[in-house]
């Protein structure tokens, strides 16, 4: 594989003595004058340090070529994971959440699963195939990526006209240099610090430096490392034709390269962002309007809702219309040279699934919508989660312990109650069996919480995190240089946040906290009050948090909303306020049970004892990850009005300083005043 003819051009060396002026093309004879021409205006300035543009990788020229036998078995495969018949997650269809705004494209993924830019190795996919390994050879032979960096994970993305990918940079845990080849049509890769995308002539194009263009021909391969991986993002804008992307990527080892990687990749995000937010305010400002961007909603005190607006409904798609889009994937299929001819049996089946999604496409033109507080218009979920509502006897039998009244100076803190067996069983095991899927999807704090530790935590601030969970709201206090302390009763979310993250955390119970009053200068306490089964204990909860505040210390308290339907956007529906929500936990994800409740639910006999096995911790045993299971997590979710009534009692020395709802969840601002 591979052209001896092909070109290799160095967009630009990361090299000591750069001049600044890019490095001289050779212009291929075989391209379009427009090509050229494209070409020419590339390089009209200096590239990002690390970017380089290796041609004829994958060779173009006979028929059938290298390049026509290669999309051809990307189709066929890609024909295959839609009929269900790659393993594991191997074939990833277009979320919906991504194809209403286009930003859509379906993938192929072999070696390494990723989703929305985050690894997720628990999943199944299929290793590399023979076909992409022979890609990897050619590239290894022309230099691209050394024999000790040959890369074990290729992503195939497949994008039709119109579609896009925001501005990211790859995820730090994979190694530096990764290679993208393109395939099908030339197009054009974006680079930039901090892009506001995709255009829009009333935002403000602030940016921490301009934006870098380079044409992509087919066949060709671009190498991205060193500031070009680390220090820039990279896009691909609308494509004007059908493209196939191949990027290839080792996953990288634990050690100090990984850990300067990802501190690079959170310092330019953050830096990313704060642009994005001053261009979306500048544009809010000069529209006369608030900014309903990150941060503050109006007024404070005022019900608003923070973080990024969502995106308008989809437009309503036909039936024409997608019969239309099957017959325009046909006809690019024979203009590439593939033969392409229907059978029976095949052309009824493309007419049942233009059937299916014709009646799928007029049903969401019923759909409802909902209004959130500050006149956002939301799409109600195709799919509504609903949660039953908990057994009374659940309930009832979380009603023990001591209720007294402590003698503490600090407004009577009471002493904790015993862990009702309704938060040990369906909270504190649920998290425990599920920490790593969940750890999954949780990765950064949420636009809203994220937004006030900016406004709050200065350098040597000391943060509390109370039910800290794994630990995503952290290393944003650390970014800021604040001094973070966790807790949570989870073990394995606990593991999580002590070996992968390097926090420092203890396992204890949020009613019941082994930490110094007026310790703390910032206290969160986010998505754990929905957890707690009686008033009683949320109110010891609030009062325990408040607790460890410094006179003038502010505490930041989330928990879910039952009137989801008012701009929540998780698709669950609560059939009353204390209710069990399911989590779906995958096959093949081990977590942690308590050996205790082993033996309760499969008897005692075989079972090993608390201290006979269990090797992650004191009681606790590796769950069989063989099938996946439904856990039922318990929460009580909040009526408006009532989360701020848990600070009643603290009217003394606490002040609730603003209320807010915060996409489908209660927030609460307080700060201790004596």
């Amino acid at each position: 594989m591979g052209n001896s003819a092909g070109k290799e051009a160095t967009v630009q060396e990361s090299v000591a003595g750069d001049t600044g002026r890019p490095a001289p093309r050779e212009a291929a004879t075989s391209r379009s004058p427009a090509a050229n021409e494209k070409e020419t205006a590339d390089s009209s300035h200096t590239l990002p340090g690390g970017l380089r543009l290796v041609e004829g990788i994958v060779d173009t020229s006979g028929s059938p070529s290298e390049h026509d036998v290669l999309v051809a078995w990307i189709r066929d495969a890609l024909e295959r994971g839609r009929a269900g018949e790659l393993p594991g997650n191997t074939y990833a269809p277009i979320p919906e959440k991504w194809r209403v705004r286009n930003q859509s494209r379906e993938m192929l993924q072999f070696g390494t699963y990723t989703h929305s830019n985050r690894v997720e190795t628990h999943v199944p996919v299929a290793p590399l195939p023979a076909e992409l390994e022979a890609v990897v050879d050619t590239l290894i032979a022309r230099g691209c990526v050394t024999p000790s960096q040959r890369p074990d994970s290729c992503t195939v993305n497949l994008y039709g006209p119109g579609q896009w990918i925001p501005p990211h940079i790859d995820n730090p845990a994979f190694d530096r240099p990764f290679v993208t080849v393109s395939l099908c049509s030339e197009q054009s890769m974006v680079l930039g610090r901090g892009m506001v995308w995709p255009g829009d002539d009333n935002m403000v194009k602030e940016r921490l430096n301009e934006e870098h263009a380079l044409s992509l021909p087919v066949g060709s391969a671009v190498v991205v490392d060193g500031d070009a991986a680390d220090l820039y993002e990279h896009a691909v804008p609308p494509v004007t034709d059908t493209r196939i992307s191949l990027t290839f990527r080792r996953r990288g080892e634990d050690g100090d390269a990984m850990d300067a990687r990802v501190a690079r990749s959170e310092r330019c995000r953050r830096e990313f962002r704060d642009v994005r937010r001053a261009a979306a305010a500048a544009a809010e400002a000069r529209a006369g309007g608030i900014w309903r961007g990150f941060g503050l909603v109006g007024p404070i005190g005022a019900v608003g809702r923070c973080g990024p607006l969502p995106q308008a409904p989809a437009a309503k798609r036909t039936g024409s219309v997608i019969a239309k889009a099957i017959a325009e994937d046909v006809d690019a299929r024979a203009a590439d040279g593939e033969a392409v001819v229907l059978s029976k049996n095949a052309a009824k089946k493309e007419a049942k699934k233009a059937a299916k999604a014709a009646a799928k496409a007029k049903a969401k033109v019923a759909r409802a919508t909902v209004t959130a507080h500050d006149g956002t218009v939301f799409e109600k979920k195709e799919k509504v989660r609903s949660c039953p509502a908990c057994p009374e006897s659940l309930l009832t039998a979380a009603a023990v312990g001591d209720t007294k009244e402590a003698t503490e100076e600090d407004g009577g803190v009471p002493i904790a109650e015993a862990l009702p067996s309704v938060e040990r069983l369906h909270v504190q095991s649920v998290y425990d069996a599920v920490a790593k899927q969940w750890h999954g999807t949780r990765y950064r704090a949420w636009s809203g919480v994220e937004d006030f530790i900016r406004r709050h935590v200065q350098s040597g601030s000391l943060v509390a995190d109370v039910g800290c969970g794994n630990g995503k709201n952290l290393p944003e206090v650390e970014s800021l240089g604040g001094k973070g302390v966790g807790c949570d009763f989870s073990i394995g979310l606990l593991e999580i946040c002590a070996v992968e993250r390097g926090l420092e955390v203890f396992a204890g119970d949020a009613v019941c906290l082994p930490l110094r009053s007026k310790s703390f200068d910032v206290a969160l306490n986010i998505a754990v009050l929905h957890h707690i089964s009686s008033e009683d204990r949320r109110r010891k909860l609030v009062t325990e948090t408040m607790r460890l505040l410094t006179v003038n210390g502010v505490a930041l308290f989330y928990a879910w909303a039952l009137e989801q339907r008012d701009g929540g956007v998780s698709g669950h529906h609560f059939e009353s306020q204390d209710v069990l929500v399911p989590f779906h936990k995958k096959a093949g994800v081990q977590g942690l049970v308590r050996v205790e409740e082993r033996k309760e639910s499969s008897g005692a006999g075989g079972e090993k004892g608390a201290g006979e096995g269990a090797g992650e911790g004191e009681g606790m045993a590796p769950e069989d990850p063989e099938a996946p299971k439904v856990y039922q997590r318990y929460c009580h979710v909040y009526k408006e009005g009532e989360l701020e009534t848990l600070f009643d009692h603290l009217g003394s020395w606490v002040r609730v300083n603003r209320v807010y709802f915060d996409c489908g969840n209660w927030c609460v601002e307080a700060e201790r005043i004596a």
